[in-house]
């Protein structure tokens, strides 16, 4: 067990790249389209995959397409490559007992790491613990804690709290729980959660992008989830060789030509929409959404192309052609 999960967790370092679920025109999931992506990032370079809640519009499917878009990637990634990790996800709200029965199929059905979030109003960390650890106790496979800001069942304001560092702590103990997505994007939180935790847990940052990840690498902190490297996987996986090397040069280099210009677009239109929208002008796939979310309009699209078309001139006028091509 021990030798497995070292073996899995240091495979987790450096970037993890979330799937982002196509669909068609009327909103169907476009599976042919997302067997193409899984083997775009894998060709790029990609070897651990991430099925999220967010990303891949777990919260927009009903428990039948959640089952089989889970199934049909722990298949795709696998085929690929059988040492591939893939880490398959829950839906955002389901009782404990769901939870357990999501976690046991998917991890019979070969998934590696089942991600875990907690979409219920929060009232006591008697709760929150008394969730994962029944989750913990009656599964057999190794859990992911999405981790992030929870709605507060308890009059407050603002009406939200954070997981306590005390909890997290008692949850990094429970030995399947082997990684944590930071979702909290809460600086002086995100350090002290590497602190006092990635010593147990892989920390994955998510949001903020590389800069955010290098702030907290300093403490502990090994992996990030992917943002505009979903374009390209060559795009984190170069910028994790030069952090190796500490190439600080080629890591500037990289956020101040690809990362930030998207960042940009991204701040006015929001990351779902914008990394969809970037995905079509890349020809990946088409950036339909599902109601009720709606892609980004033409006039909008236009802004992006711009963009889109100012990284490809720098990337060119440096010599990176391989990061578009």
């Amino acid at each position: 067990f021990m030798n497995r999960m070292l073996h899995i967790q240091n495979k987790l370092k450096g970037p993890i790249f979330s799937i982002i679920t196509p669909f068609t025109k009327k909103g169907k999931i476009n599976y042919l389209s997302l067997k193409k992506y899984i083997n775009y990032l894998y060709n790029r370079g990609a070897k651990n995959f991430y099925l999220m809640v967010y990303n891949s519009r777990l919260t927009l499917l009903n428990e039948k397409e959640i089952l089989k878009i889970n199934l049909f990637c722990i298949k795709q990634v696998k085929k690929l490559n059988k040492e591939n990790i893939i880490i398959c996800a829950e839906p955002y709200h389901c009782s404990t007992e769901q939870s357990i029965e999501y976690i046991n199929y998917f991890k019979k059905s070969g998934a590696d790491i089942v991600s875990l979030i907690f979409g219920e109003k929060y009232y006591s960390d008697k709760q929150l613990y008394s969730h994962f650890k029944n989750v913990h106790d009656k599964t057999n496979c190794f859990l992911l804690l999405h981790q992030q800001i929870l709605e507060n069942g308890i009059s407050s304001d603002p009406p939200f709290v954070y997981y306590s560092l005390k909890i997290l702590k008692k949850i990094s103990k429970l030995s399947r729980f082997i990684a944590m997505k930071e979702d909290a994007k809460n600086e002086i939180y995100t350090r002290r959660i590497c602190e006092d935790i990635s010593n147990r847990m892989v920390i994955v940052t998510s949001g903020g992008g590389k800069r955010q990840w290098l702030k907290a690498a300093k403490y502990g902190c090994t992996s990030w989830l992917s943002g505009v490297s979903n374009l390209n996987p060559k795009i984190a996986i170069d910028f994790y060789n030069y952090y190796k090397l500490k190439d600080k040069k080629q890591m500037d280099l990289l956020i101040k030509i690809i990362e930030e210009p998207f960042f940009k677009i991204k701040d006015k239109y929001g990351w779902h929409l914008t990394i969809k929208a970037f995905l079509e002008l890349n020809k990946n796939f088409k950036s339909y959404e599902r109601s009720p979310l709606i892609e980004i309009n033409k006039s909008e699209m236009k802004k992006c192309k711009m963009v889109f078309n100012k990284i490809k001139e720098k990337i060119k006028s440096k010599n990176l052609e391989k990061y578009f091509n």
